[in-house]
């Protein structure tokens, strides 16, 4: 049986417009959506404070 899909929610940040195509800029290169590089940088940012817990 498929896993049951989870509810998408939209995330409003303030960033600045030149981070704001830095980000898009380096999804491009990498040829990676914006939400993949999202949630790429936040299992990194998670990875990062458990090391400091540690």
């Amino acid at each position: 049986m498929p896993e049951e899909q989870q509810k998408l929610a939209n995330l409003n940040l303030k960033i600045t417009e030149d981070e704001r195509w830095e980000f898009k800029e380096l999804c491009v290169r990498h040829r990676m959506s914006q939400v993949d590089g999202f949630r790429l940088a936040f299992e990194l940012m998670k990875k990062h404070f458990d090391e400091k817990t540690d």
